[in-house]
């Protein structure tokens, strides 16, 4: 039974995980392909009526255009309140929450200020037999038993893909620090690990300076 209700979690896990991938990119491609064909109607009809034949391509453009000016428009005080509240609609609808939380949380990660605080910096995690890279995200303090405090380090471990990984928590010193910056290292994961230059130095003193503040 214990054998079986392993394998029972293990397909489930990698079926949450295909979802997690798969419905994303499924909808945003719908979304994007529907926009289009949407805005291609509008305006091929406007634009015949103006400059007397359609134009190729406007239903692009005008579909990029409009991206654009939401993203523009939607950082305005009054609109950002109305697209929070969107959000947590969006949040509180099973399924469909929890992947749209997933997605938005990994996009923000890598937007502006918030990709310097998710992902600190790229490094080498050593673990029980093997030693991978990962990103720094983090440190606190754990206070053990006997009352002493150690200073310990989270770091995200991707496994098959940029965004599904493993959190783990080790120790500075199993840390090793690298003089790669984080978009270097997003290569070297997104490559499965072609992309690794000849030549990385450790930089660990960082690691312990980060880790004191």
């Amino acid at each position: 039974m214990t054998a079986k209700r392993g394998v029972l979690r293990i397909l489930r896990n990698r079926f949450v995980g295909g979802l997690v991938i798969l419905v994303p990119i499924v909808l945003t491609g719908q979304a994007l392909w529907w926009l289009f064909t949407y805005l291609d109607g509008l305006t091929q009809p406007l634009t015949a009526r103006w400059f007397g034949e359609e134009v190729p391509a406007i239903g692009f453009v005008t579909t990029i255009a409009l991206i654009f000016i939401t993203g523009v428009l939607f950082r305005l005080p009054p609109l950002r309140q109305l697209l929070d509240s969107l959000h947590d609609v969006l949040e509180g609808v099973p399924l469909i929450g929890t992947v749209y939380t997933t997605i938005k949380k990994v996009l923000e990660a890598f937007q502006g200020a918030q990709a310097r605080e998710a992902f600190k910096r790229f490094v080498f995690a050593r673990l029980p037999g093997r030693t991978t890279p990962g990103f720094l995200t983090g440190s606190f303090t754990l206070t053990l038993e006997d009352g002493t405090e150690q200073t310990m380090c989270t770091v995200y471990v991707p496994t098959n893909h940029l965004y599904i990984g493993d959190v783990v928590v080790l120790p500075p010193e199993d840390v090793l620090e690298t003089d790669l910056p984080v978009e270097d290292g997003i290569s070297v994961i997104l490559s499965g690990g072609a992309s690794m230059p000849p030549a990385v130095a450790e930089k660990r003193q960082r690691t312990q300076n980060s880790s004191s503040g």
